[in-house]
């Protein structure tokens, strides 16, 4: 048993090396609006934006954006996240000074209030759109995105499954006179003064739920301030990102809308977030263990479905309201 216990001892201090965590600042009793100073790691690659070209992405990007102005700096710079309430599904749409990205589109029943939330907030054009993967929770809004707006790079994983929601953006895609653009390796750019880094699946094929394993997972920081969007990942994708450095963040996207597995605890303590984002519904509610995993770590957690969560984000501060 002692020997037992010292494996697994050891195996646990290694992976939370190999995540390379930032701690931040853990509140103990936070209110509904907050403000974050945590220290973390900031990216300040750009990124050529491509419109009509389709690529496999195998080396990380490096080329200055034809659409970002390069006097912008992280501390001219506002970012606001709007995770959107619509059920256990993710929709989020992150707007910038002169940017806007969209990761995932919920479902294509609720894509109208996507639609809607962009048309108020003035958007005309969605320089990225960021597919994690292909459920239908994730994938089934695309086609709307594509059909109501121009829309400038498409990044996905690769495709492990077929439906209707996919066949639909497919068609919207060639619509638009647009190809997706699937990410291999690890990739990164910049604008506004904001950094973007998507770290693609490392397998083609899991043991286990290969569509949710297969998620793209993307880290957004902002001067001192970042967030993690975990797709669905679960166990065996979780043990790959365990040994990838630099995912400390601010905020976390909680992977597989709460769903807890074997990796949950040693993520979260890898991510170490000052808070998290749970989208779930109480037709599919988030797991009670990981709400007491978060809690024990010092994280305040929200969820999608008591409303849309709001983050103001500059480079020293954030604002969180529901």
């Amino acid at each position: 048993m002692r020997k037992k216990l010292a494996f697994i001892t050891i195996f646990t201090t290694l992976c939370l090396a190999g995540c390379g965590k930032e701690t931040p600042a853990n509140s103990a009793d936070p209110q509904q609006t907050e403000q974050s100073t945590e220290n973390n790691e900031s990216s300040t690659s750009t990124h050529q934006e491509s419109t009509d070209v389709t690529t496999t992405i195998t080396s990380q990007e490096t080329t200055a954006s034809q659409d970002t102005a390069v006097t912008t700096t992280a501390t001219d710079t506002t970012l606001t996240i709007t995770c959107i309430k619509g059920g256990a599904a993710d929709a989020f749409v992150l707007i910038s000074d002169s940017h806007v990205t969209i990761i995932d589109t919920g479902l294509d029943k609720k894509a109208d209030k996507l639609v809607e939330f962009l048309n108020e907030q003035g958007v005309t054009k969605v320089d990225e759109l960021i597919i994690t993967h292909f459920d239908k929770d994730h994938v089934g809004g695309a086609d709307h995105i594509l059909n109501n707006f121009e829309v400038g790079t498409v990044y996905t994983t690769y495709h492990s499954k077929e439906s209707d929601d996919i066949t639909a953006y497919l068609e919207a895609l060639e619509n638009s006179g647009l190809e997706e653009t699937t990410v291999s390796e690890n990739l990164t750019f910049a604008a506004d003064g904001i950094s973007f880094t998507i770290y693609p699946p490392k397998s083609p094929v899991y043991y286990d739920s290969t569509s949710n394993n297969s998620s793209l997972v993307i880290r957004v920081s902002l001067g001192e301030n970042s967030m993690l969007f975990a797709g669905d990942a679960e166990y065996e994708r979780l043990s790959e990102l365990l040994k990838t450095e630099g995912l400390g963040s601010t905020i976390l996207k909680v992977p597989h809308h709460g769903r807890y597995n074997a990796n949950t605890e040693a993520f979260i303590k890898c991510v170490n977030p000052q808070y998290a984002i749970i989208t779930s519904s109480n037709g599919e509610p988030e797991d009670q263990e990981v709400l007491d995993i978060l809690a024990a770590n010092g994280t305040k957690t929200y969820l999608t479905k008591d409303g849309d969560v709001t983050i103001t984000m500059t480079a020293d501060a954030v604002e969180i309201t529901q």
